[in-house]
């Protein structure tokens, strides 16, 4: 009877105090994500005479991240992911003006372009890390994938007194080529159906672009190919459903 007394009170404490855990097994979810995207590195660098400088500056991303959870705690998963990123033209007419400071000191640099463009369809794994029962988890996810890129045209125009204007002109041209996403952040359930989502993405690629043609007044048209490293940190949030 003494044991009775004793278990009956600790069993109640159990039961109140350990959280009622609810099986993830099996589930089927989409979520939707937006927010900054911002270049890393090379994709970043406003250097022009370096082949690699992408001027790239903090953009957009959009994503679709889809999956099937065999647990609680890992999941098969797709992502469907784009952004886009503006050229930083401002420096690249910084760079023109200081570059030719000494030979075409009177020539005034405009410089007009359009933005780096990046959709990509990725797949891997999703390990997740319950941190309060049944609503905040901590999620880590690695996929792989192909991405199509497009780089921005460029156009070019020194305007000087009394002279013809000096014109580059750099065609857009568009890549596909492998990509890998490694990212982490949390999901919050509202309700068993309902989730709220925050997460970072480190996107890396490296797509060749072919055959990019350039215009210009101040020598030979040509056609030349280049490779861009395209590295973004992807902040996003979002929400999502489980559908099943």
């Amino acid at each position: 009877m003494k044991k009775l007394y004793f278990l009956l009170p600790l069993s109640l404490l159990i039961f109140f105090i350990t959280p009622t855990v609810q099986s993830q097994e099996g589930d089927v979810y989409v979520s939707i994500g937006a927010g900054a995207s911002i270049p890393l590195s090379d994709y970043a660098n406003t250097d022009f005479s370096d082949e690699a400088s992408g001027f790239a500056m903090v953009g957009g991303n959009f994503n679709i991240n889809f999956g099937y959870r065999f647990n609680e705690y890992f999941s098969a998963s797709g992502l469907l992911s784009g952004c886009v990123n503006r050229y930083d033209y401002i420096e690249l007419q910084n760079w023109l003006t200081q570059e030719f400071a000494e030979d075409l000191p009177d020539t005034r640099w405009v410089v007009e372009s359009k933005n780096w463009g990046i959709g990509g369809l990725m797949a891997g794994v999703t390990g997740t890390l319950p941190l309060v029962s049944n609503s905040l988890f901590f999620e880590a996810r690695l996929l792989g994938g192909f991405m199509y890129a497009y780089s921005p045209a460029i156009y070019v125009t020194g305007k000087e007194t009394d002279e013809e204007d000096k014109v580059i002109n750099i065609e857009q041209a568009s890549a596909s080529s492998w990509v890998l996403d490694a990212g982490a952040g949390f999901r919050y359930n509202r309700t068993r159906k309902q989730y709220f989502i925050l997460f970072a993405d480190y996107m890396h690629s490296n797509p060749t672009f072919n055959n990019v043609r350039t215009n210009t007044n101040m020598g030979v048209a040509r056609d030349e190919s280049f490779s861009q490293q395209i590295s973004n940190i992807n902040i996003s949030i979002g929400i999502g459903y489980i559908v099943n």
